[in-house]
């Protein structure tokens, strides 16, 4: 026989008891493990080993612990809260933190390594650069909130030590289970189980609706004329070289900084262009100034860093406020305005090539530095994206572009830097010969 009303009851707590104490872990969880993230001590592997290996703490320690804790001879029993559903709450977030702060920190580990290079050249202060962080680990995020919302609900031990499963009071569905099953009322253990799965799949269910990215909320496109461009007025020259653990990728290479040129960066693959290009950009030790107006770095690989191609086209005067908004001028010149309310995650390669292009354009460089910016686009791409490249030209702005194409580097260069295996070569010599004649290519 079911009783309606123990069960209503039941459920009412587990979500108070279980939802409360979810909301708490994240709330602690998440914040540390962004915060973790950004350490690369030892002391924090350490401790990553550590948070990793409470994934598995028994519910009956942590019921102990808490026990303990609110007793009449514990440190805080003179707040009289054992047997309560206060206790409970603290007794299931001291379960399920570890897996939040743990899951959150592999989330937010994994947009570091992989959108690294591209934050530390935005310019972005350090709460707008978290805010993407956020945006970007979401799904890593989302993943373990449910995993320690899915284990705060099934848990046993924990709540009935602290809780004392009294009716009416602290019994929630879990502790019903095992009350009704023990006394052999199959029924009602059966129909709380259903309702406890039930239950657990439609909070998990709405949570990932919620989850998913609304890109609804794109901004309009707004500036139809190009970003105001300024000079280049930084060193005329630069000597850069790129050591890793031990092994030198790139020898001292000199390259002519001018405002008003293109210098272009030839080599086969492997030979040291985009350490060349990494080192100018400050990724490689050096103090270089990053963001609007200032040097700005165009990877091989095309980012994208929110929802929207609107959203992406919008960035920089969404980070700068002296920056003016260009989004319509680029969706134009590179053929994107009809996407502006799509996921950049569903355009194809190129159209991502060219978004990620006209974001970093957004910003107004007067050093622009460039890693293959056109590989597998299409001619006519290709004549806009160079016709672009010439405009920041004439208005003063250095440019240093790294590509395999030899004829376009015929067109373009002003100077040429030409690399083999991490050294520079002279344009008389056999290697660059052979390179500038089209012979080889890499």
């Amino acid at each position: 026989m079911v009783d309606g009303g123990a069960v209503r009851e039941a459920i009412l707590t587990t979500l108070l008891t279980s939802g409360t104490a979810t909301v708490l872990a994240t709330l602690i969880g998440v914040p540390l493990g962004a915060w973790c993230s950004s350490k690369t001590t030892s002391v924090f592997d350490k401790m990553r080993v550590v948070v990793t290996a409470l994934y598995g703490l028994p519910p009956v320690v942590v019921g102990v612990f808490v026990y303990a804790l609110f007793s009449k001879s514990g440190a805080l029993g003179s707040l009289d809260l054992l047997f309560t559903i206060e206790a409970m709450i603290v007794a299931q977030t001291c379960l399920i933190l570890p897996l939040i702060w743990g899951g959150s920190w592999s989330a937010f580990d994994k947009t570091a390594r992989q959108y690294r290079d591209t934050f530390d050249t935005l310019g972005a202060t350090q709460k707008q650069r978290l805010l993407l962080e956020i945006g970007l680990a979401r799904s890593g995020v989302y993943h373990a909130v449910v995993i320690g919302f899915g284990r705060a609900i099934a848990e046993v031990g924990a709540v009935i030590m602290v809780g004392g499963n009294i009716a009416g009071k602290t019994r929630v569905m879990t502790t019903s289970i095992v009350l009704e099953t023990s006394k052999g009322n199959m029924d009602q253990a059966s129909f709380l189980g259903v309702l406890l799965l039930l239950f657990s799949l439609t909070i998990v269910a709405l949570a990932s609706f919620v989850q998913r990215p609304n890109v609804r909320k794109s901004p309009s496109l707004s500036g139809a004329a190009p970003p105001a461009l300024i000079p280049y007025d930084g060193p005329a020259e630069r000597t850069v070289s790129v050591r890793r653990e031990g092994l030198e990728i790139l020898k001292p290479t000199k390259v002519s900084l001018q405002p008003g040129t293109i210098t272009v960066v030839l080599g086969e693959s492997g030979a040291g262009k985009t350490s060349l290009l990494r080192a100018l950009a400050g990724l490689e030790g050096d103090d270089v100034i990053c963001g609007y107006q200032e040097c700005v770095y165009v990877p091989q690989k095309p980012l994208p860093l929110t929802l929207s191609v609107g959203l992406e086209l919008n960035l920089a005067s969404s980070l700068f406020d002296k920056c003016e908004p260009s989004s319509a001028y680029f969706s134009e010149k590179f053929s994107l305005h009809q996407k502006s309310e799509r996921s950049p995650h569903g355009l194809s390669g190129g159209e991502m090539q060219r978004l990620i292009l006209s974001r970093q354009l957004g910003f107004a460089p007067k050093l622009l530095l460039l890693d293959e910016c056109t590989a597998n686009l299409g001619s006519a791409q290709v004549k806009a994206i160079e016709t672009e490249l010439m405009r920041h030209r004439k208005e003063g702005v250095c440019i240093v572009l790294a590509t395999h194409n030899v004829l376009q580097a015929k067109r373009m260069a002003d100077a040429m830097v030409i690399l083999h295996d991490g050294v520079q070569i002279e344009e008389d010599s056999q290697l660059a010969r052979s390179l500038l004649a089209g012979e080889w290519s890499g």
